[in-house]
Formats: C-alpha cells, sequence, structure tokens
C-alpha cells in the first residue's frame, strides 16, 4: 500500500518492471513488463457485471499498446544471455532521459497520495478523499495512484470496484474511473511508449 517501489523508480502503472544489474546500476528503468500468458478460466467479478460496460472495456483494452509478453520474455533472456553486450541494455544516459523527471505537480502529487494512505491506514477514509483527489488532479498519468484510490470504494470486492466504476444507485467518490480516463486520454497513452 505504501508505493515505495514506486516512487523509488518512476512506477506509474502495472505490470512494469525495473532492470538492475548485479553491479546495481538500473540498465532499463520502469516500463511495461509483460509475464508469460496465464492459465484460463477463472471466473472474473466482471462477468456478474454491467454487459455493456464490460464490452466497453474489453474494446478499450485491445487498442492498449505495449510489447507482448513473448517479446518481453525474449528480451529478458537475451540480457541473460549477454549480460551488458545485450542490445537491450541501454546507456547510462538513455535510462535517464527515459526514467522522466518528476515536477512539481508530480512531487506535490506524491506527497498528497502520501496523505491519503496516512489516513486510509488510520481509518479516516474521508480524510483520505481529498488527498487522493488531488493526486489524481496533479498525476493524471499515474495509474498506481488511481488503482489504490479506486479499489477502496463501494461495497463489492476490490478487484469488482476497480473495474466497474461508477454504478447506478452508487455514489462514486473519484471524478474519474478506468474507463472514462482511458476514453478521455486514450488506450495508446496507457503505458509509457516502449522502445526496444
Amino acid at each position: 500500500m505504501a508505493h515505495q517501489v514506486d516512487a523509488a523508480f518512476g512506477v506509474v502503472n502495472i505490470p512494469n518492471a525495473v532492470w538492475i544489474d548485479e553491479n546495481f546500476d538500473i540498465v532499463r528503468p520502469a516500463e511495461p513488463a509483460w509475464p508469460a500468458p496465464r492459465a484460463t478460466g477463472v471466473r472474473s467479478p466482471l462477468l456478474d457485471s454491467d454487459q455493456a460496460r464490460l464490452a466497453a472495456i474489453a474494446g478499450q483494452a485491445t487498442k492498449i499498446v505495449s510489447w507482448t509478453a513473448d517479446e518481453y520474455g525474449d528480451a529478458v533472456r537475451d540480457w541473460a544471455r549477454n549480460g551488458a553486450a545485450s542490445h537491450y541494455v541501454l546507456p547510462a544516459d538513455d535510462v535517464l532521459a527515459r526514467s522522466g523527471r518528476r515536477d512539481g505537480n508530480g512531487s506535490a502529487a506524491a506527497a498528497h497520495f502520501a496523505l491519503a494512505q496516512h489516513f486510509e491506514r488510520d481509518g479516516r477514509h474521508d480524510r483520505a478523499l481529498p488527498h487522493f483527489r488531488a493526486a489524481h488532479r496533479l498525476a493524471p498519468e499515474n495509474w498506481t495512484y488511481k488503482r489504490q484510490a479506486w479499489s477502496l470504494t463501494g461495497p463489492e470486492g476490490p478487484l469488482k470496484r476497480f473495474w466497474q466504476g461508477p454504478q447506478d444507485g452508487q455514489e462514486w467518490e473519484y471524478d474519474s474511473d478506468w474507463l472514462a480516463d482511458i476514453e478521455s486520454s486514450g488506450a495508446e497513452t496507457y503505458y509509457r511508449p516502449t522502445q526496444l
């Protein structure tokens, strides 16, 4: 819940990975990292929800641009075989350039998010809400901030709440939800662009 890895390495979405070599040097910054496809057959709580919303979510998900699990696996294996000679390993200047910089809004968002986390852990959700909202407003590209807050809202289980967002007859505590945000920003911006 503290998002310490996010803060240390600039993770703003999941799944993400950072490549750190045996000398503790970062050779690829935070970027989408896809595991092999998981087993199917698990019933999702989404299947019991609004089918139109589920269809809209699925439609947006198909537009998300990122490297595939196969491409990512090939890159990791190449790095394991070739170490620093792997063409996937980046020079330090490229790592810094791709990592991005935290501006004033990003720093303020991190502070609001930390306060929201503090209040939430203390059982004061009403005090956490304005800080979660501020973090979302100041760092709209940070999906980890949004997921954390959205998962704490509503009467259902966390996964169902996160994907569903606002429902008829239920109050939604935030200015956005996954589907509204992805439709607004465009699925192609969901992950930072990855250059292999």
